[in-house]
């Protein structure tokens, strides 16, 4: 999917930004707005794609979706940690962006491992919706 692999590269370039500290001081704060606005754009593609599809594909695109979203609360997050000066905080975005780039690429590359049981869950989900 070439979206995927689009978040995934842009959630990797972001993991490069807030690995180094020297980087993260400097430049993150001027690129960090611009890539939230990117995920978000990311978030409305799958929301749009989670509408237009039915079945087993729902349940792929509300993953993208949670992903992307999860990158940009990160960002957001981390932008204040960064601002305030929080090495907690900012040791804990980090670990969650790098939990996120894991999840997408197995996602990416694993695709949909459950059987049945997440598709009836995926049901459930979209009767509380």
């Amino acid at each position: 999917m070439k979206q995927a692999r689009a978040l995934l590269a842009e959630a990797l370039r972001l993991q490069t930004l807030v690995h180094d500290d020297e980087r993260l001081r400097n430049e993150f704060p001027r690129l960090s707005r611009p890539v939230a606005d990117t995920f978000r754009d990311y978030e409305d593609h799958f929301r749009y794609q989670w509408h237009q599809d039915n079945g087993r594909g729902r349940l792929i695109y509300a993953r993208y979706l949670s992903i992307a979203q999860d990158l940009r609360i990160a960002t957001t997050i981390l932008r204040g940690a960064v601002r305030y000066e929080n090495a907690g905080s900012i040791a804990i975005k980090r670990a969650e962006i790098r939990q996120a780039i894991r999840k997408l690429s197995g996602l990416i590359r694993d695709g949909i491992s459950g059987g049945p049981d997440e598709v009836e869950a995926m049901g459930a989900i979209e009767a509380l919706v």
